[in-house]
């Protein structure tokens, strides 16, 4: 039964690591990338591998077209034989033509088994969209948590930074105010003692105020813009930091929700084909009874005959069908040799990949080409390395 529906994921070969692996196995699992400083993230460093090409440079490949050249001889010997062989064991019996009735029970048996087989298939659909459901669900829920917990410490983090900004605006403002205090004072008191001798010297005293004035206020103002801007600037910086983090979060439980859909899908699949052989074994029992039925009467007249013709057949055909399990079991055996080997060079590329990921510093190698600027073509680099 085809897969209802799938999560999108990305293949990946490995992670960039900071720490060289061990040679001759991949790490367990890939450390994790360095964290930037505060106000200077990295952009990750992502490779894009073509893993044809790095798999038919391996130096092993020769070996694997050589099984694969095998494995069509194979093919065709067993198709060539599978052609030749008959079908079924075939006994001519003595013409009966199916009655009226031997064929309305076809017709009225088929349309029954294939409601039971329709049936089964889309309660196996609503059981897996249900899951779906409730998985998505839950998975929502998770988000959300941690969005209102990344939210809550953002929070908390911008206003302790503002506290310490505003405790610094007044640290500031007090002490900008003792600097110009004197200045100002010593101002004011000239201002009264000239008041009354002259108009001119008055007025110029309280232009030298105000511009003094107007200079540490403006000296308060500017550090206050200073401060407001690094506030922005931090919770810019915070807000990238949890965003970031979400959205790992996010993939994490995408990757995680694809296992588990995978798993619910195949299993699934497995329950429904076990019930549609057994429909079907079913409806071939319930014909050949009918059949048997109809024709017994004229298969008795001859039976020592038939039996003959019969015996005669299966030998033939036993001996055609062992011919097809021999050759179909020296297919398998290539087949298995085939996927070991393709195992063995995959498990070597990963091992290389690893290695030339830490050299590069290389954050993620990928075996996917995507659409994204910056990605780096690491496919002839790692068949070099492969090559040495």
């Amino acid at each position: 039964m085809a897969r209802f529906l799938t999560y999108m994921a990305l293949a990946a070969l490995t992670l960039g690591c900071t720490a060289r692996a061990p040679a001759g196995r991949p790490p367990s699992t890939p450390p994790a990338a360095e964290t930037p400083s505060a106000g200077s993230p990295r952009a990750l460093k992502i490779a894009v591998v073509d893993l044809t090409r790095v798999t038919r440079a391996h130096p092993r490949w020769p070996e694997v077209m050589a099984l694969d050249r095998q494995i069509s001889d194979l093919q065709a010997r067993v198709a060539a034989a599978v052609a030749n062989a008959p079908t079924m064991v075939r006994v001519d019996l003595p013409k009966v033509d199916l009655t009226p009735e031997m064929k309305a029970a076809i017709e009225r048996m088929r349309p029954e088994v294939q409601q039971e087989a329709e049936a089964a298939k889309a309660a196996a659909r609503q059981d897996l969209n249900a899951y779906v459901a409730q998985l998505r669900l839950e998975q929502q829920k998770k988000i959300e948590a941690k969005q209102a917990e990344a939210q809550a410490e953002l929070t908390k983090v911008v206003d302790e930074k503002a506290q310490a900004l505003s405790k610094d605006n007044q640290q500031f403002q007090q002490q900008t105010m003792a600097e110009y205090r004197l200045q100002l004072l010593n101002l004011k008191l000239k201002l009264e003692d000239v008041q009354q001798t002259g108009k001119g010297e008055a007025d110029r005293l309280n232009a030298q105020i105000q511009a003094v004035t107007k200079e540490r206020d403006d000296k308060i103002a500017a550090h206050e813009k200073a401060n407001q801007q690094v506030l922005q600037q931090f919770q810019t910086e915070q807000v990238q930091a949890a965003t970031a983090q979400i959205k790992a979060y996010q993939d994490q439980l995408t990757k995680e929700g694809q296992r588990l859909v995978d798993e619910r899908s195949t299993k699934a699949t497995q329950e429904v084909r076990i019930k549609l052989e057994a429909m079907q074994q079913e409806f071939n029992q319930r014909l050949q009874r009918q059949q048997q039925t109809i024709v017994s009467a004229a298969r008795d007249a001859q039976t020592r005959e038939v039996e003959k013709v019969k015996a005669q057949a299966q030998k033939q055909a036993q001996a055609e069908f062992s011919q097809v399990r021999a050759l179909e079991g020296e297919l398998q055996t290539v087949a298995r040799a085939r996927a070991r080997l393709y195992a063995v060079i995959l498990a070597d590329l990963r091992v290389e990949a690893v290695g030339l990921a830490q050299e590069k510093h290389w954050d993620v190698v990928l075996t996917q080409t995507i659409a994204a600027p910056g990605t780096i073509d690491g496919t002839d680099e790692l068949i070099a390395r492969i090559k040495r």
